[in-house]
């Protein structure tokens, strides 16, 4: 199966590539914009980088004619909320406006197309939110997640879906020097906390103002399964594609202290810093969201993994992309 992907050297799309190669029958052509993903042995690049610059909305559509994929899977987003915030018109225009032409490009091919959404199109106000929850947005990251999705959702004979994701965590296998090694507001804290942990160094931990404290974190290569089987099916409408349970940071640090064997008396829960405040002074970040995945897994004969499996996935995927780096 041809799959034409975006995002290909993202923490997303690198684990749908991983994945993919393990399952054997994809063959994938990831749309590239900028430097190279980084090649190594034990990550070969088997599949076709295809130049692509999402700000331009006739190469969007030359790239479906040309590859003529069975599906395209729409990986890649901004995550720079301060510089979304600053910069609205060009983050709308390859965002929103680069989603919409990907789904006409798509119609008009008779493709099916799948795109990565967020919880964050939730305000984390509500005590339970499921697929069929009205969203409510608080940045403008999550304002464009919602008009994609409220987008796809307006074209008739459209064969596509919405996979949100939620707290991604793991390992980017296209592009190691992307990892994240710093406190984030979000889930995806866990290499900064192993590599303070082991270091025998503290680990503060935002407790807030500004965190999203509770959510259901995914684990990349849990989701990226997940992501691929709504790819496969002829299923339409919003997925949720994340992990299948709720946790919050703290917990989630404390359990992650505790598969490494590391004393939990390094984690610091602390309020955010004051600078990381003042640098997002203009952003708003969702709370709490706890959810549902049941729907989705019923449609899709699978559910995620919850919390400590998810982790201990995580620990197997860590030592072992360890080794892999040390071989390279």
């Amino acid at each position: 199966m041809r799959l034409f992907l975006t995002g290909g050297s993202g923490l997303v799309g690198s684990n749908v590539i991983r994945a993919a190669r393990q399952q054997g029958d994809w063959e994938i052509i990831a749309g590239h914009y900028g430097p190279e993903p980084e090649w190594r042995a034990a990550w070969p690049r088997d599949y076709v980088l295809h130049p692509l610059d999402m700000a331009d909305l006739d190469a969007i559509r030359s790239a479906i004619a040309q590859v003529r994929p069975a599906a395209v899977l729409h990986c890649a987003a901004l995550l720079d909320h301060d510089w979304l915030d600053a910069n609205r018109a060009a983050a709308w225009h390859v965002t929103v406006a680069a989603t919409r032409t990907f789904a006409e490009a798509c119609r008009e091919h008779g493709v099916r197309f799948v795109f990565i959404s967020s919880d964050w199109v939730f305000d984390g106000q509500e005590p339970f939110v499921d697929e069929d929850s009205p969203p409510h947005p608080v940045n403008f990251y999550g304002i464009m997640k919602f008009a994609c999705e409220r987008e796809l959702a307006s074209m008739d004979d459209l064969d596509y879906a919405v996979a949100r994701l939620a707290g991604i965590y793991g390992m980017n296998y296209s592009n190691p020097a992307l990892l994240r090694d710093e406190n984030g507001l979000g889930f995806d804290l866990h290499n900064f906390i192993i590599k303070r942990l082991t270091r025998g160094q503290v680990a503060p931990i935002w407790m807030g103002p500004k965190t999203n404290d509770i959510a259901h974190p995914t684990l990349a290569s849990d989701g990226a399964e997940q992501v691929l089987r709504l790819v496969r099916s002829d299923r339409r409408g919003i997925f949720h594609c994340f992990g299948s349970e709720c946790t919050s940071r703290l917990e989630m640090a404390y359990s992650l202290a505790d598969l490494f064997g590391i004393d939990r008396s390094l984690l610091a829960p602390v309020p955010t810093d004051p600078e990381v405040l003042r640098a997002h002074s203009r952003v708003q970040i969702p709370y709490r969201i706890r959810s549902s995945t049941e729907k989705t897994a019923a449609a899709l004969g699978r559910n995620t993994l919850g919390v400590q499996a998810a982790l201990h996935r995580f620990k197997q995927e860590w030592d072992e992309f360890q080794e892999e780096r040390m071989a390279s």
